[in-house]
């Protein structure tokens, strides 16, 4: 059980840094939009960290992937206890910006996903989650059955696309943006039934004649 909890929190991790440098690059100025919008960085800080940032999610998750794959335990618990810090780093910063009150879009993936302290808290989970797997590989290589491989193949990437989806997930619109009830057109709303009277003279009742 052991073996089979780290490699599914390597796996998890690697997804996740894969999944980022994918969407940056899918998306490169995405990333630099939203730090300018947070309003937290220097120029020179936020040109460099657009870069810089999905360079090192790409080279660790394409490293990690290649431990886990050739069973290279060292080099796989290095990739998490960077992956560890870097979350942790996400955490801190977007703490930071909600802190003083800014906003803006998260920059994390290429979707319009507005920052929220759910994104602090998926960061705040993928760094506990790289620490303990970091620590549970170093007791150990992983080591698993084709039931519990077929499982890890399985659950890995579920759990990945839940935590990738949870800021986007649990937003909740303003007001502003929650679209009001359309009213009736004024000919629906006052629409009348027409009743005739035994001489044949047309009545507007709005509701039913009484029996």
């Amino acid at each position: 059980m052991i073996g089979f909890y780290g490699g599914l929190t390597a796996s998890i991790i690697i997804l996740t840094l894969l999944m980022g440098a994918g969407s940056h690059a899918a998306t490169p100025a995405a990333l630099g939009d939203a730090l300018w919008a947070h309003g937290v960085l220097g120029p020179r800080f936020r040109r460099s960290a657009a870069v810089v940032l999905p360079v090192a999610e790409g080279v660790l998750g394409a490293a990690g992937a290649a431990a886990l794959l050739t069973g290279h335990q060292r080099v796989l618990q290095a990739v998490l206890a960077v992956g560890a810090a870097l979350f942790a780093l996400y955490a801190g910063y977007t703490r930071h910006v909600l802190a003083l009150g800014r906003g803006g879009p998260c920059g994390c993936s290429g979707r319009d996903v507005p920052l929220s302290r759910w994104v602090t808290r998926r960061a705040a989970a993928l760094a506990v989650l790289a620490t303990t797997g970091a620590a549970v590989i170093g007791a150990g290589p992983v080591r698993l059955s084709t039931a519990e491989l077929i499982t890890l193949m399985l659950a890995a990437p579920a759990c990945t696309a839940l935590l990738w989806s949870l800021p986007a997930a649990m937003h909740e619109p303003t007001a502003a943006t929650v679209h009001p009830p359309t009213r009736a057109p004024a000919h629906q709303q006052d629409r009348a039934t027409v009743h005739r009277t035994a001489e044949g003279v047309p009545t507007r009742w709005t509701s039913p004649p009484a029996p």
